[in-house]
């Protein structure tokens, strides 16, 4: 009996209640405003390390002039992994790595792309060198830093999200076959070195949520074969360079939203994923732990802002740019009104004297997606990202919702 309590006390240790996945993004470019001992790994299952680049003619990054960060890669073979800054980058997955003798539920995996560095996707699942390149790459970085899998954050196949530089291909027709045999390779090679290894390696990508995304659903459905889980990017669903303020992640449709009839609201894009023949139990719903803002707005009807002309995003955010951490929100002034959209199931604020309007998400309406993912038995949720919630306020939120 005594054997039975304590095998039982175990269990409950090192997995969270329901077995729902919590996966949050942590910056590596963020390490020294917050470190990985801020990372609350018992709230976790799984931290995605953003970014890791991919080689292509000795060099990486994107040198479109809206980015132009190329630099030359540590290993030249096409396809091989490339690292924004090694040593930074391989302290901090030791770091995240070290979290997991107190926390055995959680895993850390290196997130692949993203929206700068998606440029090389297509090149490298075009050619089998270079996927193979990828895969041994791929695996000699999970060996060596003692890691649990790859995101691919290929944003977009068939539709590069950051314009190529003039003369380069950063996308195909054929990109989403291509995916597929990316991944059905790699998960062979996982497959194997899992059994040599005796753990298992994940599989994941971050997926768009709109219909140009999804398609017909056919190459999804194949696509996710291959795959542990898909991590939906159910937000920018509104972005502040649209002419009127909107929600970037509404959970469910607003018939008041112009937008509504594009299906730009996160049970929709779950919708077209579970009507593509994918399992809900290999689908994560994503949640943003930042929001956007509108300035020059006009207080409309109801005096609120909402869905109201602007004068363009609002430029005193993270880095000067338009999107705010929920800690920057908290901190905005008395003239700041929060709203609830019951119909969304979202909050926003408006400031009436100064003319601002913000979308982002809160504890309340991450109470309410915790509540859908439940009801739709999906595997969990993804936020992006870890420091935007600097006190864990969002991240406590989401967590103990998921359990409860």
């Amino acid at each position: 009996m005594q054997a039975n309590l304590l095998l039982a006390a175990a269990l409950a240790a090192a997995l969270p209640a329901g077995a729902s996945e919590v996966v949050g993004y942590y910056p590596g470019w963020k390490h020294e405003s917050f470190p990985v001992s801020k990372v609350d790994a018992g709230k976790l299952t799984m931290a995605l390390y953003a970014f890791v680049d991919l080689c292509w003619d000795g060099r990486h990054g994107n040198s479109d002039p809206s980015v132009n960060d190329v630099a030359p890669c540590q290993a030249p073979q096409n396809g091989a992994l490339a690292w924004r800054n090694e040593a930074e980058d391989g302290a901090n997955l030791r770091a995240l790595v070290a979290l997991k003798k107190a926390h055995p539920q959680f895993k850390v995996v290196i997130s692949v792309g993203g929206w700068n560095w998606s440029n090389r996707f297509s090149n490298v699942a075009a050619s089998a060198p270079a996927r193979a390149s990828f895969i041994a790459s791929s695996l000699a970085a999970m060996r060596r830093y003692g890691l649990d899998g790859i995101d691919l954050d290929w944003e977009y196949p068939g539709e590069a999200g950051v314009p190529c530089a003039a003369g380069e291909v950063c996308a195909r027709p054929e990109d989403r076959q291509n995916f597929i045999a990316l991944a059905r390779e790699l998960r062979a090679a996982f497959d194997a070195a899992g059994r040599q290894d005796g753990r298992h390696y994940s599989i994941t990508i971050a997926a768009g949520g709109n219909s140009n995304y999804v398609g017909d659903g056919a190459w999804v459905k194949e696509l996710a074969q291959s795959l542990d889980w898909i991590n939906i990017m159910a937000y920018d669903y509104h972005m502040p360079w649209e002419n009127n303020t909107g929600h970037h992640a509404a959970l469910f449709a607003d018939a008041k939203d112009p937008a509504t009839a594009n299906g730009f609201y996160a049970s929709r894009s779950v919708e077209r994923y579970l009507g593509a023949g994918v399992a809900a139990d290999k689908l994560v719903l994503g949640v943003p732990f930042y929001g956007y803002g509108w300035k020059g707005c006009a207080p409309g009807p109801d005096g609120d802002g909402q869905y109201q002309p602007c004068g363009g995003g609002v430029t005193d955010g993270i880095n000067g740019g338009n999107s705010y951490g929920y800690g920057q929100l908290l901190k905005r002034g008395a003239g700041y009104k929060r709203y609830w959209n019951a119909s969304a199931r979202v909050p926003y604020m408006y400031n009436a004297k100064e003319q601002v309007w913000i979308t982002y998400e809160d504890p309340a309406s991450l109470k309410e997606k915790a509540r859908y993912i439940k009801q739709q038995r999906l595997r969990g949720a993804m936020f992006w990202e870890l420091s935007a919630d600097g006190e864990h306020r969002l991240l406590n939120t989401l967590s103990e919702s998921l359990r409860q």
